[in-house]
Order: structure tokens, then sequence, then C-alpha cells
């Protein structure tokens, strides 16, 4: 087969292995991008475009009125790009963009995909490119609504009652909500509407790495695998790109040219999300003086004009919810204070060519210059980086407000940030981060650096950057692994690592939820739940039947049932979950801490929690007798968005058992039971599973959840998810000679 790519310096040859991974061979780093881009496009097409099409805030044009609110916030924060400065990687995305758009041009007949959404492939931009970066940003970890909710429930019952409930809660954040509570009472709940999607879940992801003194081979090692949403096609396209004189493998998001994980013949990265807090909300108590105009068009309807006001600090939400029709804010006794929303980087311009650099990069010193431009970096991620000389190092990847308090140096002074803001008070005008002040990790005494989603900064930094981080357990994991074995580490003990099932989450709240059990009357259903949690060795494999308690009690939200039985039940309570899902500090722990005024009510917890798991229990003896384990209520299934209709049918792979959960190595986080049900979809878990050991780096260890392919003609959709399940890895060579090709594809000129 031959392909035609007219800006190419020479002809160039893109060759597919067995399991769909392209390997671009090519004279040139451009022609090697621009092989990229075609291979991307050619399986990837219409995830490239819907992406762009979010990215952008012009998903309604395709995909009508439902997509209004989305296109709107996209616009109005700038997630959509309106400035795109010039950039020293601009001509590497230059060259990806013209492979993209040299297999559009290629088509003779419009993919099923854009059929289906009665639109069109057409030629991709810079703009698309620089959007895409920012909207990463924005998406990845939205925490606006955890700080209304928190801020909304300390007005309404008292801080005290929430102080425990956040990772960290200044005096001066109390102070704040002493200031503001009856604007903050009167905030009205269809801000959440804003949200997009409207229901959020918390992702994750393990990246660990150590120095050649703790590997084996004496080079280091790097082991990442980054957790999404499971699908059909894969979140991202794996690629390998070489020239004579480089080489480079990663995971890249379709329509854009960076590797956000991978490596070249002298450094690997890896990546996971940083849980960066990169929003404030401020009560402004004057009206906005100030308004933009924006239009959304909308697919088969007429253009929809909008007019957002907007303070000094960023758009005013309930002009958003007005606009869209959510809400009324502006009748009688309404719109006494206004509530404000700064995304850090709303104001900050991106290049289309940040990033680009970072498959260049002969060193982590060089990775880490990649990841900012002007101090500026639309991500918001952890990225540990090392090299063949043992240089590493750990950056979060973002631009975030350098707000006052921080954990070691300001414990009860400062703002952190978990609250509302007074707008008319000039000390939260805060400044923005400087990239020499997020090399947060170099070279560290024990010769290993993770991160796993954590609170990864602790008390040290001038600044909180993880104000609502996941639960600490899978990182505590790592760094058990690491400090158990010590030295002499292999690719197969990193991928042991990867595979691992021990919860210890679960290792930390079995032992309170025991104890609360035992304080309820004797019930040989509660007897068999304590006893089966008392004997588990906290192992999420398929056969375990404490899993089936364990896990399916995190989920009746007992601690939602709590709230609502002191406080009473509001649409914060019962919203509570699904809308602000950073607010996860809820365990018997953070109810029962020191001087907490729960305290007094624990006997309600305890009979609580004992109602619940008698519930479960009854389940599951109703439905599989003695005979339930986990790998029977907890299972696997995903496919293509349009698997419904032809031809995507055939694009799904599962049902099947599968161990772990959301605080396991071996991740699989797992839809809440519904209408009385007990049976839990795992729909998130890692895209991919990656290791490599910088002795020899053009051979290392990889497998894909689902596959690299993502045409319904493809052979490559979900070849790989056997092995994945599984836990097997398939032995991947860059070299030339040892890669089983199947297919090559020549470029002519």
């Amino acid at each position: 087969m031959t392909f035609r790519i007219a800006e190419a310096d020479a002809n160039l040859e893109i060759c597919w292995d067995k399991i769909g991974v392209p390997h671009i061979f090519a004279q040139s780093i451009p022609d090697a991008f621009r092989g990229m881009g075609y291979a991307c496009a050619s399986e990837r097409l219409w995830q490239l475009h819907l992406s762009n099409l979010y990215a952008t805030g012009t998903a309604a044009s395709v995909m009508g009125e439902k997509h209004v609110p989305q296109d709107l916030m996209h616009k109005v924060f700038n997630v959509a790009a309106t400035d795109l400065p010039d950039s020293p990687g601009d001509y590497i995305v230059d060259a990806y963009l013209q492979g993209v758009n040299a297999y559009v041009d290629s088509l003779d007949e419009v993919p099923p995909e854009f059929l289906k959404a009665g639109t069109q492939p057409r030629h991709y931009t810079r703009h698309d490119v620089a959007s895409r970066y920012r909207f990463t940003g924005w998406f990845q970890h939205k925490t606006w609504l955890e700080k209304i909710y928190l801020g909304k429930l300390m007005a309404q019952h008292g801080v005290e009652y929430f102080r425990d409930h956040v990772l960290r809660f200044s005096n001066e954040d109390a102070q704040c909500v002493e200031t503001l509570k009856d604007s903050l009472l009167n905030i009205d709940l269809s801000v959440a509407r804003l949200l997009f999607p409207h229901e959020t879940r918390l992702s994750g992801s393990n990246n660990w790495a150590i120095n050649g003194e703790l590997s084996a081979s004496g080079f280091p090692m790097l082991a990442t695998d980054p957790h999404q949403p499971h699908s059909i096609p894969n979140t991202f396209f794996y690629s390998h790109l070489s020239t004579p004189e480089w080489d480079a493998f990663g995971a890249s998001f379709p329509g854009v040219p960076y590797f956000m994980m991978g490596h070249n013949r002298d450094v690997s990265w890896g990546l996971t999300t940083g849980f960066v807090d990169t929003y404030d909300v401020f009560v402004e108590r004057k009206p906005p003086t100030k308004a933009k105009d924006y239009s959304i068009d909308v697919a088969n309807q007429a253009t929809r004009n909008f007019t957002i006001s907007e303070s000094a600090h960023g758009p005013i939400l309930e002009s958003l919810t007005n606009a869209l029709g959510f809400s009324d804010t502006t009748g009688e006794n309404k719109g006494e204070s206004f509530t404000a929303l700064d995304w850090a980087m709303r104001d900050q311009p991106t290049s289309a060519g940040i990033l680009a650099l970072m498959p260049l990069a002969k060193n982590s010193t060089q990775l880490g210059e990649a990841l900012f431009e002007k101090d500026i970096c639309p991500l918001v991620n952890n990225i540990i980086c090392v090299d063949r000389h043992n240089d590493m190092q750990r950056y979060i990847a973002t631009t975030v407000r350098r707000r006052s308090g921080s954990g070691k140096n300001h414990a009860n002074e400062g703002v952190t940030g978990v609250v509302p803001l007074p707008g008319d008070d000039p000390r939260y005008d805060f400044d923005l981060s400087k990239a020499k002040e997020l090399l947060v990790e170099s070279n560290p005494a024990n010769q290993y650096v993770l991160t796993a989603n954590n609170d990864t900064m602790g008390d040290n930094g001038d600044y909180p950057i993880h104000n609502f981080p996941t639960h600490d357990a899978r990182a505590k994991r790592i760094e058990e692994l690491l400090r158990q074995q010590s030295t002499n580490f292999t690719a197969q003990d990193f991928t042991n690592m990867q595979l691992d099932l021990t919860d210890v989450r679960a290792r930390e709240l079995v032992p309170d939820i025991i104890a609360s059990l035992q304080t309820q009357p004797d019930d040989e259903r509660l007897q068999l739940a304590i006893q089966l949690l008392s004997q588990w060795n906290y192992e999420t494999d398929i056969d375990s039947k404490a899993a089936c308690v364990f896990y399916p009690l995190l989920e009746k939200r007992s601690h939602v049932r709590f709230i609502e039985a002191v406080l009473g039940k509001s649409p914060l309570t019962t919203t509570l979950s699904s809308i602000a899902p950073g607010l996860n500090r809820f365990d018997i722990n953070n109810f029962m801490a020191q001087g907490s005024p729960w305290i007094v009510h624990k006997t309600r917890f305890d009979k609580i929690i004992a109602e619940d798991v008698l519930q479960i229990i009854d389940y599951l003896t109703d439905n599989y007798g003695n005979d339930w384990s986990w790998g029977k209520i907890h299972q696997i299934r995903f496919g293509h968005s349009l698997r419904k209709h032809e031809p995507w049918q055939h694009m799904q792979v599962g049902p099947d058992p599968i161990g772990g959960s959301a605080t396991t190595l071996r991740m699989a986080q797992h839809t809440p039971p519904t209408g009385g049900r007990f049976e839990q979809e795992v729909y998130h878990g890692p895209a991919f599973r990656w290791v490599v050991d910088m002795a020899d780096p053009l051979r290392f260890k990889f497998v894909i959840a689902g596959g690299n392919g993502g045409r319904p003609d493809g052979e490559n959709i979900s070849d790989h998810y056997d092995a994945w399940l599984k836990g097997e890895y398939f032995d991947m060579s860059l070299v030339r000679e040892e890669i089983d090709i199947v297919r090559a594809d020549q470029s002519e000129s």
C-alpha cells in the first residue's frame, strides 16, 4: 500500500506489527511525525475529530442542543484557544498535522462515524492542537464544585462539622466561610449543571521510577499505567518513531503530537493525573460591570447567542445558568452576590507547539524544559522522568495560583483555596506559579520517585497544589513494595507490582468497620460479615468473599445517610457523591476525629453501617446462596460508544470477572450499584501497562487494555484485551529486524 504526504522531505515507511502498533521509519524527525499523524488518522480519525469538537467548543454544531452548555463553557473560559503564540515546537505540530490532513485528503468515502453524525472530516490546525492541550487541563479535575459544596455545607451547619473532611483547612479558610456565610447559603446549586459530564468520577494512574542503584541492570527503570475510562477505541494511540539517529515510543491523544508517556534512547517519562487545584471560586458582593458576547452554532438550528457577565476574577456562574435557562437569579432578593470562577489558565495564551519537543529530550532536564513556555503549562499532571545518566526528576506540570496557605509554614495562616473567597479582598488576588517551583523532586535520597494521584507534597511547598487528591492507598502500596525488595529490581518485578491486588485502604478501614459491627446486637449475618472481614488478607482476587462485603459497603454511601440523619436531608447531601467526588474523606476515622461534633452520634453511625451490611449479606445469599465471590459481582465490559448499531456491534469485549479495586495497583474502578443490586461493572482502569529498563530502552514490556485499532473493519480493536485481562505483557522491540511486521505502507513523493 502506498500513501502520499506532499510536504515530506523524503520517502518514509509505516510498518504495522502484529499487535497493531505502527513503526514509522523516516530520514528526518519532521517526516517521522508526518508518518505518526497519517497513521493515527488512518485508525482514529473520528476519535480525533470528536475530541477537537469538545475542545474547540463546537460539539453542538455536529451533535446538537445538549452540547450547548459545554461549548459555551469552553468558549467563556478560553478552553478553545483564542491566542496562539509561536513556539519552537511548532514545526513538529505542523509536520504531524500535514500527515493527518494527508490522510483526510486520501479518503474516497466518508467514514461511517462521520456519516452517522451527519458531518465530514476536515483539515486540522494548530488551533485544534492548542485547544486540545487546554481541554486536558480543564477537564481532568474540576475542583470548583467541591469548593462550593464545602462552603455551603459549612455555612449551613458550621465549620467544625466538616473541618476534618478536607485535606487541609486553615483558620483563614474558616474566616472566609464566616464572612461569606449568607452569600454561600444563597449560591444556587443549578451551577452544578454547568459541569460536563454532569456526573463526575475520580480517575487515577500509577507511575514510579528507580535509579540504577536499585535495579538489577544498573540502569534506571520506569513503570507507568495511566487509568482512563475503558473504551474502544483506546484513549491513547501508540506509535514508534524512528530515524537513523533517534527512536521514540509513546502514547498520545489522537490529534496531538506529543507523547504524554514515552521514552527514547536516552530518557523515559511517565504521567499521572495530579489532582492539581487550578480553580478558585470568588463571591463578588458588587454587581459585575463587564460582559462578553458568545455565539454557539447548533446542528439544524439557529445560532445561539449569549451575553455573559464577568468580574475581575472571571465569568459569573449565575450569568451562565441564567443564560442557559437553568436558573433565574434576577428576581426579588436575588442577585445580592455573584459567584465568579477563576481558572488559572483562562487568560494565559498557550501555543500548539508546547510539549511537542518532549520526545526529542536527551536528558531529564531537557524533558522538564519542554513542559513549560514562559512558565506556563496547560496540563494538570505529575510527570516523572529519568535518563540513562541516573538523573531522576518529578515535575508538577501545570499552572496554578500561588495561594497563601501551606502545610509546613502556615498551618493555620493564609487560605488554601478549598472554600470560596471574598472577591473584594485584594489579598486573594494570587500570582501564578513559576516553572522552577514545580520541579518538586530531584534525585531524592531514597533513589525512587512515585505518584498515584495522592497528595505528593504533604507539608512541603509554599502553597497548596493538591487540595482534593484521591486516597493515597496506591501510593502507599508502591512504596511498601519498593521498600520490601529495596534492590535488584527487574522488569518482571515491576510488572508484578502493576498487577498487585493488595488494598491498603481496605487494610486501614476494615478494623474500624469490624469494631462498628461488634457494637450491634448479635445477628448471624453480621457475624458472617465480621468473620469474613477479620480473616481477609486484603487481596482483591476474583475468589474473595470479603471483597463482596467491603466494596458494596463503600458504595452504599453510609456516610451520606449518616450526615442526613444528623443534619437533615438536602439537595447538597443527596448529590454530594456524584457532583463533588473530590470531597471523599468520609471514613469512620474522619468522622470520629478528636473533638469532632460527630462523635456524639457514633451509635447512629454504627447502626447505619450494620443496616447496610445486612442488606449486602441478604442480597448475596438470596442471589448466590453460599457461592458468591468478587469475580461474580465485579466484572468488566466495554466497547464502542456506537456498539448498538452496525457496523460497530462487534466492537465490544466482556463481561469477564476481574479483581482489583480503585485503590489497588491493579486498578479497577467500578460504577456504583443501582436498582437495589450489588453487581458492579468496572469502567475505568489502566489504559495500558508499560515497563522500561533504560539498560535497553529499545526493548520493553507493554500491553493495551483493548487494542490500538479504531476502525470497524480493523483487526486490532481488541487484540490486546485477553492478555491485558490475564496480566500478561508483550515483549516489544523497536529494533526493525526484530519487529513482526504484518503490513508496510510506503510513501511516495
